[in-house]
């Protein structure tokens, strides 16, 4: 009786520890999520603001300012001598942020609206410090904070006028009572000039904003999020920001994982604890700083339930082997089985079904974990709802502003078209009456192509911002693109193919003709005066015509590839990124698809085929 009632205590004991290192798995993945989900929101917010810091080096004030200042040190014979005299009289602060004439006066008022946009524009402030020096490394305005005149012999200014760009280490700043990091970026002009420099200094708290409301959502008891620098020095902690001297004890560890990992730590306090971590791997555009987001969890919040009613099962056992049974079946009915089925509603929540429900236990800690699932899966239904909500009023602000701009477009397009065929009118009568004058007729052919490259771009603007009914006809698709060939000039370089198709279909021939004309123009102008073809074939795959027209230029960029038929984007000079965004317009009119592809370069078309 003894040796049976053992074996079903030891039996209990097993199903215990299975089921505790089932939890284990399962809370060391949910957290490992987390912290996924709150490093890549942190990399995409600082991407973000850098973005946003990287713009102010384009404006056009900021340039004029910088290049009329460089002018002016131009004409001094002894800078150096000239910026130690300064650097005695004079000290930047906000209330004498500038030395300068009436062009400093406008940049550094510039500067202040932009910050104010900024602070309006997020709720915060963006910057504590920003100011902008010449390429002699003098100040030439002061938006906010406090500066040297001569910034040249800093180590910042000299690595920003090198590489670029400068992303200081994060500094407790006394000034501002504040931890904060220096960014600085080199402005070009035009010419790709160096002529100055813009430097910001950010506080955490605007850099880490949104990721400490991120984890206010997931602070509970028993679990912390913190934040470690590529060091392993402590960022956050507890809900808020502090950094410590030293890394963490177990950083070690982090370098030898993966970027998203978990792992068990011994306690000898809570028994152990669960470390789930994600590292920075950047944005986009952003590197990242190589930071650390780490989930704690320690044991006590779920195992000591468990502890308890292992303790019981070994008291029980003693009385007999009936005990025994009853208490292994009580562990695996009303432990195993709901923790099975709490790691199958977390994993339907991270493929995104959060209508899945927990279902009630006889265990209390059991039905705490699966309220806390309950409650995380409302939450990030709201925040999905939200992010969508948010996005499909950026979507909305953005058609009205283009909605506006297409209109005012489409006025002056009209206004300018009229006089322009008075001007190419004009030319050709001039060249009628200059047939023997070579040097005349030159300059006329070069009027003519620079009013074609006019008249095209307005086409390409007229064809964006009108938004017309369409004319249907049911017309051949292989006509439609002869018609479309005949209307271009093709070059003697190219070679140019169009296969034979009876396929019809019913669309806008005017239309249509359009989108045909624009995607050869982008051929030929991708070949250039190097030998090359182009080939269009006409497929039918169940009720839809294929259309693919590939040419042999080179490939499209990879950065333009992925969004080339949005508007305004464009890899030539002289385009006005409006060509094949009114051509994915025009397709979607016909129901039909437009993509683009490398390798070799090709654009191909769906459209589907006339029912009769």
């Amino acid at each position: 009786m003894f040796a049976i009632s053992l074996t079903f205590t030891i039996t209990g004991m097993v199903s215990f520890d299975l089921t505790v290192q089932e939890s284990k798995e399962l809370l060391g993945s949910r957290n490992e999520g987390f912290a996924f989900n709150l490093i890549q929101n942190l990399d995409r917010h600082i991407e973000n603001r850098l973005i946003d810091f990287q713009e102010l080096t384009k404006t056009e004030l900021i340039r004029t300012t910088l290049t009329e200042s460089n002018k002016e040190f131009e004409r001094i014979e002894n800078i150096k001598a000239y910026l130690q005299l300064k650097e005695q009289e004079i000290e930047f602060t906000e209330s004498n942020p500038f030395i300068g004439g009436i062009s400093d006066v406008a940049l550094t008022r510039d500067l202040l609206e932009t910050i104010e946009f900024y602070q309006d524009e997020y709720g915060y402030e963006v910057v504590e410090e920003l100011f902008v020096t010449n390429a002699y490394g003098a100040n030439v305005a002061l938006a906010t904070g406090t500066s040297d005149y001569s910034q040249s012999d800093e180590e910042w200014w000299q690595q920003t006028k090198e590489t670029g760009k400068y992303v200081g280490e994060i500094k407790f700043d006394e000034n501002y009572q504040n931890y904060s990091i220096e960014f600085a970026y080199s402005i070009f002009d035009d010419d790709e000039n160096f002529i100055g420099i813009l430097k910001l200094l950010v506080t955490l708290d605007v850099l880490l904003n949104d990721f400490v409301q991120e984890t206010d959502l997931l602070t509970i008891s028993g679990r912390d999020v913190l934040l470690l620098d590529n060091d392993g020095t402590q960022i956050f902690a507890k809900q808020e920001i502090s950094l410590n001297d030293s890394p963490v004890f177990f950083f070690p560890t982090l370098l030898k994982g993966n970027d998203v990992g978990f792992f068990e730590l011994d306690d000898e306090v809570d028994d152990f604890r669960l470390i789930s971590y994600a590292q920075s791997t950047g944005y986009r555009t952003f590197e990242g700083f190589g930071w650390f987001v780490v989930i704690e969890q320690n044991s006590s919040s779920i195992v000591n339930e468990f502890v308890g009613l292992r303790n019981s099962i070994i008291g029980v056992s003693i009385l007999g082997m009936i005990a025994s049974i009853i208490g292994g079946f009580l562990i695996s009915s009303n432990v195993s089985s709901p923790l099975k089925q709490l790691a199958i509603i977390a994993d339907s929540i991270s493929k995104g079904d959060f209508k899945i429900k927990t279902r009630p236990s006889k265990i209390d800690e059991i039905n705490t974990i699966g309220k806390s699932f309950d409650d995380m899966a409302k939450n990030l239904q709201k925040l999905i709802k939200t992010e969508k909500e948010l996005a499909e009023a950026n979507v909305r602000i953005k058609n009205e502003r283009l909605a506006a701009i297409g209109e005012v477009s489409a006025s002056m397009a009209h206004n300018i078209k009229n006089p322009l065929a008075t001007v190419k009118s004009s030319a050709e009568i001039l060249q009628k009456n200059s047939e023997h004058n070579d040097e005349l007729n030159g300059v006329i052919e070069r009027m003519n192509r620079s009013i074609d490259t006019i008249s095209h771009q307005i086409n390409d603007v007229l064809n964006y911002v009108r938004v017309t009914p369409l004319d249907v006809k049911l017309i051949s698709i292989t006509g439609l693109m002869q018609s479309a060939k005949k209307s271009i000039e093709i070059p003697e370089n190219i070679s140019f193919e169009i296969s034979q198709s009876d396929l019809k279909i019913n669309a806008d021939v005017e239309k249509l003709e359009i989108v045909f004309i624009n995607i050869f123009l982008n051929a030929i102008q991708a070949i250039g005066k190097d030998p090359g073809s182009i080939s269009c074939t006409i497929e039918q795959k169940n009720s839809t015509a294929i259309i693919k027209i590939q040419n042999s230029g080179p490939d499209i960029p990879e950065d333009v590839l992925s969004h080339i038929f949005q508007p305004l984007v464009t890899s030539k000079q002289k385009g006005t990124g409006l060509g094949l965004s009114t051509c994915k317009n025009i397709i979607e009119q016909h129901n039909g698809t437009i993509t683009a592809q490398n390798n070799p370069t090709c654009f191909i078309i769906t459209l589907p085929l006339s029912s009769n």
